[in-house]
């Protein structure tokens, strides 16, 4: 396997692919680490990913969990307001990190589980195809040539990306027109957990904690404005003199950034994948650059080990397209509409907010479903490598859903106890006897573990401790859930059909020929 590109996406398959025992090198071309903090939010869905090969222990218990978002207007009154919300992933909806860090831990981990698979300095010159495998020529860091022969190749480099340019893959999608002022900062006077969004129609601005005592700030640019002008000391001075005093030694980097919301026409072409930024670009508004390409990895990873360990059929990649291009996009989408908000485009726009939101006080679910974003999208897959996805037993039915993460009695979060492979999960007893007797315990080449919940107040098993995060458990009650490795849950099946039901998702990923429904989901 090669990886190129040592970013937190590129890293992350890594280590998730070393956690699953599949040999792979990482290949970046430049000489060492950038340390450039670019992202600034993990959410909980990529820290759950972390959490598979151990950065919940180490890493991750030093980041900042925020406490919400609020948006202020032109005269410093703040119209809105959102709350930490549940952890229903195990984690901090939005926990702020200095990315250098990040990629530090992520490296660190990776030498652990792979000593020697990262090499800097390695420059991928060409990729050709031939039948069962790619052949990738590299450059290395002293000036020598020669060819890496890998079934597959994770194209984790970046926004720019080489090897999508190579390929001939096209971007569509739209540039915003403005650009922005981002400076990074230490030793900042606001405390506050809050990301904070001055929404105004002459320069808008977004103030973001950062660990360490930091924070991040963001400015637009106006009109006539250049890049060479906005980043002087005396115009930084000004315009971050309502927010904060300016203090040269204070800032950590200072830079303009232009936004996008576009993504790649394919994910994949033939044995090349595109993952993080090298596939889509996200505005940075609702904190998703980053955390989409984490789910990308994890998305990837699992099947390229069932690939590779196991008997899956190569054809199971073309899922990676079918599963991520619309939950992306929608979050793209979610970056735009928040983007609205917090840069209007004039006073038009500001009035008809403060309108809304004046119409909408009667109606306090309405105003907090859309100041709260919670139209941002669940974790959901509408197709892929699930069985029966397209008519559901049940009207909550789990499959196609990340499964919640409840913290576990004298455990900790439930994560532990899947492992990184397949899980089982049983509730009521008919299920419980069921996985006892049940005599296997891999799939497809990966682990398959078994755990017994007790969401019903009485019975053996693991303990929730929250209820409520334990709750959408509760509609397969009677029924014993497939957990993919990436936390999704890919089958419900009764007890009487365990042995059956894992039969025919073997046979999903197999494409034997014998699950006609299962091949109908990857249509």
């Amino acid at each position: 396997m090669v990886i190129v590109g040592a970013g937190p996406t590129g890293l992350t398959a890594a280590c998730l692919l070393a956690t699953l025992g599949v040999e792979f090198v990482v290949l970046e071309r430049d000489s060492g680490p950038m340390n450039l903090p670019r992202a600034i939010v993990i959410d909980d869905e990529g820290a759950r990913t972390l959490q598979v090969f151990g950065l919940d222990q180490t890493y991750l218990r030093d980041t900042l969990a925020g406490d919400g978002s609020r948006y202020y207007d032109d005269d410093g009154n703040c119209f809105a307001e959102t709350g930490r919300g549940p952890s229903n992933f195990g984690f901090a909806k939005r926990q702020f990190i200095f990315q250098p860090e990040l990629e530090a831990a992520l490296r660190a981990r990776l030498e652990q589980l792979a000593p020697g698979a990262l090499r800097f300095g390695a420059e991928v010159r060409d990729i050709a195809e031939s039948g069962d495998h790619a052949l990738v020529s590299v450059r290395d860091a002293a000036g020598h040539s020669h060819s890496i022969r890998t079934q597959w190749v994770l194209a984790c480099d970046g926004g720019r990306s080489p090897i999508r340019e190579r390929l001939g893959i096209a971007m569509s999608g739209n540039t915003y027109e403005e650009d922005w002022i981002v400076v990074d900062t230490r030793n900042d006077p606001d405390k506050s957990l809050h990301s904070k969004f001055f929404c105004s129609d002459v320069r808008s601005a977004v103030s973001v904690p950062a660990p360490h005592g930091g924070r991040r700030y963001e400015f637009m640019l106006l009109p006539g404005e250049t890049r060479e002008e906005v980043l002087t000391d005396s115009f930084l001075a000004e315009v971050m003199a309502p927010l904060r005093p300016f203090n040269r030694e204070d800032i950590i980097r200072k830079t303009v950034y232009t936004f996008h919301a576009r993504m790649a026409e394919q994910f994949r072409a033939g044995r090349c994948l595109l993952l993080g930024d090298a596939a889509h670009l996200t505005p940075p508004f609702a904190g998703q650059g980053m955390n989409a390409g984490l789910r990308d990895a994890h998305n990837v990873a699992w099947k390229i080990a069932a690939i590779v360990r196991g008997d899956a059929a190569p054809q199971i990649m073309d899922s990676y397209d079918d599963e991520r291009r619309k939950p992306a996009w929608d979050m793209i989408q979610l970056a735009v509409a928040m983007g609205s908000i917090v840069m209007p485009s004039g006073r038009d726009q500001i009035v008809f907010r403060d309108l809304l939101l004046k119409a909408l006080a009667p109606f306090p679910n309405v105003r907090d479903y859309l100041i709260q974003m919670r139209f941002k999208p669940k974790p959901r897959y509408g197709q892929g490598l699930f069985l029966d996805l397209e008519a559901p037993l049940f009207e909550a039915s789990l499959v196609g859903e990340m499964i919640p993460q409840p913290w576990i009695r004298d455990l900790g979060r439930l994560d532990s106890a899947l492992g990184a492979g397949f899980a089982l999960i049983a509730q009521g007893p008919l299920a419980t006897a069921a996985l006892e007797g049940l005599d296997q315990d891999s799939l497809l080449g990966l682990p398959l573990s078994r755990v017994c919940l007790s969401t019903m107040g009485s019975g053996a098993g693991l303990i929730p401790e929250d209820s409520a995060i334990a709750r959408p458990f509760l509609t397969h009650r009677d029924q014993i859930l497939l957990v993919r490795p990436d936390r999704y849950c890919a089958a419900a099946m009764f007890p009487d059909a365990l042995e059956e039901g894992l039969a025919r998702y073997g046979g999903l990923l197999r494409d034997d020929g014998d699950h006609p429904q299962g091949r109908a989901q990857l249509a």
